[in-house]
């Protein structure tokens, strides 16, 4: 949300008079409109402006207050528009106006926000203890450094970024003074808005990648008697004594400034510096802070700069890890490569032991579902042994069953399906008739066999003509008798034998050649025989 609220602020400012507020030229005397009112300026935040002017400026940019900015408590009028004239030269009723502050050295500073002031009221007296000044407010920016106050909100001024090419306060430490040296002057107007910091040198003379500072010099400002021109002295190496202790002929050295807030902001000369000159005189009278990076642009190398802006062919040493208590350690590797190290030896052991673990305990839950299942499967296996057992037992030992004359209930206690006809051939001789639970009938007597075969674990009612005892049932090896139905010679007059349990249904009807008919097909007179299911046999003509 502050950073929206900047945002916004800064918009407004630059669609406002107080963007177009630059240029001292533009703090002159207002002219007496005859009606004005008074602001009164309470606050210490315009301390650091003793000595310049505080002025309010209407939507054309007139100048409608101007006042000195004195210590403490004062005021200023604000003239409002002369009614008389057609021209406007002052403020409108409500009106608000801009604010800006003309510094001492001629700079134009904006002012966001006057607090309390919230519109013009002829013979009014308002009072501020609050001033919001904008400006750049990102150290990283030249503008940050050099509008020579801190600013309370964003104008979109920082425009110009600044390095210190890795140079800290520390570094202003000169190497003693040798036999020989270069002087640089400085006469350049924009290194006096740091007055009162220093001026160092540097060269990484054993290069190791730290610079040494060759030497350093106070900025003395614009009042410094010489209208702002110092100097810099650049030593050079002493060949008589080991080791390098300054530069050698041709080497440029890099120009740095501390500001006494302890910001490093290094620069370049304009043209460039060619170079290092013994017992030479060399003036700068223009200076770069917009500097080009030089370094390695691959981030596959160990020296790569990301602050880099052009490529100088240094890229050197691969990146990895070279921490050899880890399993990433790599013997090629010229720096470390951050997050390469993953693992320790120590990790890996441990990983490789709960891996063992988890391995052993995987293979004995393994082995007991293998159990288990195997169980199961002999289990199953001897289940199956059983039966075959049962079956053979059955097979070798078959039931015998004693069959009285009349009407029995026996069950069928072979473990497979037979044929009817081929089961019973033995005593077919003394079967009158067969019935399962559906009522399908075997009779012999008529050769027509309704019940196909005999299925394991039914019970089937049987007619016989007298007794039969041992009756086991046979294993046919899956025979099959088929009968071709006819009709016996004694049914035309023979009795039928009843028996109080019988349930009478017919079961079909035929003609006298003993061939199935359906009656609605016979014609009138035919001779039909009808066959029941207690055995019983009718003859009749059909009317």
């Amino acid at each position: 949300m502050k950073n929206l609220f900047s945002l916004l602020l800064t918009l407004f400012i630059a669609d406002s008079a107080i963007a177009q507020i630059t240029s001292a030229d533009q703090f002159y005397t207002p002219i007496n409109t005859g009606s004005n009112m008074t602001l009164g300026v309470s606050t210490d935040q315009l301390d650091d402006f003793i000595g310049g002017s505080i002025a309010a400026f209407n939507a054309e940019g007139t100048c409608i207050g101007l006042e000195i900015i004195e210590y403490g408590f004062f005021t200023m009028a604000i003239w409002g528009n002369d009614t008389g004239t057609p021209e406007i030269d002052g403020l409108q009723d409500g009106e608000v106006p801009s604010f800006a502050i003309l510094k001492t050295d001629g700079r134009v500073v904006s002012i966001a926000e006057v607090a309390n002031f919230n519109g013009y009221i002829t013979n009014a007296l308002t009072v501020t203890n609050y001033i919001t000044l904008s400006g750049c407010t990102d150290d990283e920016f030249l503008e940050y450094h050099t509008q020579g106050y801190l600013a309370d909100v964003d104008n979109g001024s920082c425009s110009t970024t600044i390095y210190n090419l890795d140079l800290t306060p520390e570094s202003f430490n000169p190497v003693s003074q040798t036999d020989n040296s270069m002087i640089v002057g400085m006469n350049v107007p924009s290194i006096n808005l740091f007055q009162g910091g220093t001026i160092g040198t540097f060269f990484d003379f054993d290069q190791d990648g730290i610079p040494e500072c060759i030497s350093t010099s106070e900025i003395q400002g614009m009042d410094n008697g010489s209208d702002g021109f110092f100097t810099v002295a650049l030593w050079g190496d002493d060949a008589i004594t080991d080791p390098i202790d300054g530069l050698l002929e041709g080497q440029v050295p890099t120009f740095a400034i501390l500001t006494n807030q302890n910001y490093v902001i290094a620069f370049e000369s304009v043209p460039d510096f060619e170079g290092y000159v013994a017992n030479s005189f060399l003036t700068f009278t223009e200076i770069n802070f917009d500097l080009t990076i030089y370094g390695c642009m691959d981030p596959a190398f160990c020296n790569f700069n990301p602050d880099a802006e052009e490529d100088d062919g240094t890229c050197e040493g691969t990146p990895g890890c070279t921490d050899d208590h880890y399993v990433q350690y790599s013997a090629d590797a010229a720096c470390q490569l951050e997050g390469a190290c993953e693992t320790t030896w120590q990790e890996a052991f441990n990983e490789l032991g709960n891996e063992l673990d988890a391995a052993n305990a995987q293979c004995a839950s393994d082995a007991q579902a293998a159990a288990a299942a195997y169980a199961e499967q002999e289990a199953n296996y001897l289940a199956q042994i059983v039966n075959l057992e049962d079956s053979i037992a059955n097979y070798s030992s078959p039931i015998s069953i004693d069959i009285i004359a009349g009407w029995n209930l026996i069950g069928y206690t072979l473990d497979r399906e037979q044929d009817a006809v081929a089961t019973f051939l033995e005593i077919v001789d003394y079967i009158d008739i067969v019935k399962n639970n559906a009522a399908d009938v075997y009779w012999p007597e008529f050769s027509f066999n309704g019940i196909g075969n005999l299925i394991p674990g039914q019970g089937y009612q049987i007619k016989v003509t007298q007794a039969i005892d041992g009756f086991m049932y046979p294993d046919t090896g899956g025979q099959r008798i088929e009968l071709t139905p006819t009709v016996p010679q004694w049914v035309l007059d023979m009795p039928v034998e009843l028996h109080p349990n019988d349930i009478r249904s017919l079961v079909k009807t035929v003609n006298l050649l003993g061939q199935e008919i359906e009656l609605n097909d016979s014609a009138k007179g035919s001779t039909v025989i009808f066959l029941y299911s207690d055995g019983s046999v009718e003859k009749r003509l059909i009317n």
